[in-house]
């Protein structure tokens, strides 16, 4: 199973599923209310790791309204081909067809990180492959958190002292993103309910 299985379910609930950078994020609920979170990370996941778990989703947890992925970073920092990181993403879709059809998937850029800075080049890679892939599946979306992170060009201070992960600065930006995203996704009859009902 993911992890943060809901022990209640609401017509307003975001699934955040991804390694450690979705793990780590501490003030997921703050950063996005009035949305109910559910933060279902692994921390330092590989979509190996991830894939058998979201296989056994239970139909009883309820349907997200969407779901927002962050996968793939700690898989290129391992050595895996982009194009084996694409793949396994595509099978990671196939499951949220048979499991979740119809909830839209809110796929997140992979971050640059000072930490990483020798993989940026195959993050960009993904990325530019993530941006192809995703217009061929159905309710998929990109989020680009990797603009906002950089300022003129170069790394912010937006990470946490082991260089990867980010800070609460950090998540703000991811958040501001999500929401961006979000309102262009969602119906905005749905959007305002939300809002209301918190």
């Amino acid at each position: 199973m993911l992890p943060g299985e809901p022990s209640t379910h609401s017509a307003c609930t975001l699934w955040f599923v991804g390694s450690s950078s979705i793990h780590r994020w501490t003030s997921l609920q703050q950063d996005m209310a009035p949305w109910m979170t559910h933060n279902r990370g692994i921390n330092s996941a590989m979509l190996t790791d991830i894939l058998p778990r979201f296989a056994n989703i239970d139909p009883a947890e309820g349907r997200p309204r969407a779901i927002i992925l962050y996968v793939g970073e700690n898989d290129i920092a391992s050595g895996v081909p982009v194009r084996t990181v694409m793949r396994q993403v595509g099978a990671l879709f196939d499951l949220r067809d048979r499991l979740l059809p119809g909830v839209p998937v809110l796929m997140l850029s992979a971050k640059p990180s000072p930490g990483r800075k020798q993989f940026l080049g195959e993050q960009r890679l993904m990325n530019v492959a993530t941006r192809n892939f995703l217009p061929h599946m159905r309710a998929a979306y990109y989020g680009d958190i990797t603009t906002p992170l950089l300022v003129d060009g170069k790394l912010g201070d937006n990470y946490q002292p082991d260089g990867v992960h980010m800070n609460a600065k950090g998540y703000r930006i991811w958040a501001q993103v999500v929401r961006a995203r979000l309102g262009d996704i969602l119906p905005p009859a749905m959007i305002k309910a939300c809002a209301a009902a918190r």
